[in-house]
């Protein structure tokens, strides 16, 4: 078989690797960016244009001899293969039909806010990809789409896949992109370790968000930061949050010494002729684009305010839920819309990222039904500063009972209290 031979090859390229190539597996999970660096430091050529060769080995762990992809920037040409990965990987029921649609995945790759990298084997064929989203007005990039073609898994090395992509992103973009996440599947494990072992941590979970296979799972957000994102750049005022996201907060600050916060259980007055008001002037506008997704907006008449979220049909989700309101009863107004949509379209699930600075808010939503799923310090820059973000959310059934997730991931869903059955990987 070609996988064996390529073993057998870089078995023995390995093997001629001086001392001064090996990084110790001790020495990584890396708190920040800079680190993770150091570590390959005069080991990695990190311009990954052209093609870029991973030749060192990591000591201390099982599985030594996997091949060592080759990676290098996707081209145009390239998206017919990778829609095949795609439709070969998830027997075509991948919910997001942007990645098997040939056109649109070329038109990505040659989006300069999108970073596509191909895992090749040492015969220069293609094995795997990876995607690197760039959102350059809140200095962060998601990770989605982490492949290996079925012939390569158990044979291509994951983890000094992920090392690699993650050196060449973070040395391209390090001055314009500080955090770095994922929102990583939780029916395995193995993807979660590889991007932990870049130092990309747990840090809030997504009950029940997506449909893989027909299946509903969970997803585990993880991130890596900058340390100036955290340190010198963080808003210096201090959180105010409601009881209910304490235990995250803790559990983040444990991880990034966040400092003190304000508790406070805020009571919500609203003025009756104000909501009858806003409901007397609130519109809805719904549009949809070619691949199923419905942009939902709530405004007012003669305001700036506003309330919008994406709709997936496919998996029964609202995301991406962004607002701007000038009050309490703007917002309850808006959020009992949200709900009733919710209702109305039979979703199973709904996410927020609310301030962290205003218990108000987080409590209108805590009151209509969504709880706290993490603390994510830094998610949100504006005018030269992070700012802390909540991820709020509601949703339908119970956690699956074999949801696998690396330790980090245990200790968070621990501190989250929820009421499900898992089994640790």
């Amino acid at each position: 078989m070609r996988t064996e031979r390529l073993i057998k090859k870089n078995t023995m390229l390995s093997k001629q690797l001086c001392s001064e190539n090996v990084v110790s597996l001790r020495e990584l999970f890396p708190s920040f960016t800079h680190e993770f660096l150091e570590s390959f430091k005069s080991m990695v050529d990190t311009e990954i244009r052209k093609e870029m060769h991973l030749d060192f080995e990591i000591s201390e762990r099982e599985h030594q001899h996997k091949i060592s992809p080759i990676l290098r920037l996707a081209r145009p040409e390239d998206a017919k293969e990778i829609t095949d990965i795609y439709k070969e990987l998830y027997n075509g029921t991948y919910p997001y039909k942007e990645m098997e649609d040939v056109r649109e995945v070329r038109k990505l790759i040659e989006d300069p806010q999108v970073q596509w990298i191909i895992f090749q084997d040492p015969s220069y064929h293609i094995a795997g990809c990876i995607t690197f989203v760039l959102n350059f007005e809140n200095k962060r990039g998601y990770i989605r789409g982490f492949m290996l073609k079925k012939e390569y898994q158990g044979y291509i090395d994951i983890t000094k896949a992920m090392i690699g992509s993650m050196l060449g992103m973070i040395q391209k973009f390090q001055n314009k992109i500080y955090n770095w996440y994922v929102e990583n599947r939780t029916a395995h494990a193995r993807s979660q370790y590889s991007m932990w072992v870049c130092g990309i941590a747990p840090v809030a979970f997504y009950p029940n968000k997506d449909v893989f296979f027909g299946k509903v799972e969970s997803d585990l957000m993880q991130i890596l930061y900058d340390e100036r994102s955290l340190n010198t750049l963080r808003d210096q005022e201090c959180p105010k949050i409601i009881p209910d996201v304490e235990s995250c907060f803790q559990y983040s600050s444990k991880r990034y010494n966040l400092g003190t916060c304000i508790i406070e259980a805020p009571e919500i007055h609203l003025e009756p002729s104000k909501l009858r008001t806003v409901r007397k002037n609130i519109h809805k506008h719904i549009s949809k684009d070619k691949f199923g997704y419905e942009t939902i907006t709530f405004t007012l008449k003669n305001s700036e305010s506003y309330f919008q979220f994406i709709y997936t049909p496919q998996v029964q989700n609202f995301e991406k839920t962004s607002y701007k309101v000038k009050s309490l009863e703007e917002l309850h107004v808006f959020v009992d819309e949200f709900i009733k949509c919710r209702r109305e379209l039979a979703v199973r699930y709904c996410e927020v990222f609310v301030s962290a600075y205003k218990p108000e808010h987080q409590q209108i939503f805590y009151n209509a039904g969504l709880s706290s799923k993490g603390y994510i310090p830094s998610w949100k820059y504006s005018n030269g500063v992070f700012k802390d973000q909540i991820l709020f959310s509601i949703f339908d059934g119970t956690i699956t009972q074999d949801i696998q997730l690396i330790h980090d991931g245990q200790e968070l869903l621990q501190s989250l209290n929820l009421p499900y059955r898992y089994k640790y990987n």
